[in-house]
């Protein structure tokens, strides 16, 4: 996932903008956070918590379940997800919440 804020970057999959309350999930940790935009390669989330690059979270969220992800990188309180999950379980994901939110 590319960092946000430079538009020259081309991006791998269309993000779609959304507003979707989440948790981040690292270890017994839950942290609230909301989705700010989601594509098939990852997610933009908005959190309170700082979250170091190339560390593993789960991202939870109801009522759709768990993805596993990767922060990428990480500008409080912005955090850039890259699902590592199964594809099509992520696509179903994102069509879902594209349809849902």
């Amino acid at each position: 996932m590319n960092q946000p804020g430079n538009p020259s970057e081309v991006r791998a999959h269309e993000r779609k903008d959304v507003l979707f309350a989440a948790e981040i999930v690292s270890g017994d940790i839950a942290t609230t956070c909301e989705i700010v935009n989601v594509s098939f390669g990852g997610a933009q989330v908005r959190t309170a918590k700082s979250l170091a690059p190339g560390s593993t979270v789960d991202l939870s969220i109801e009522p759709f379940g768990s993805y596993k992800t990767e922060v990428r990188w990480c500008r409080k309180p912005d955090v850039g997800l890259k699902f590592t999950d199964d594809q099509t379980k992520v696509a179903e994901l994102v069509m879902a919440i594209a349809t849902y939110a």
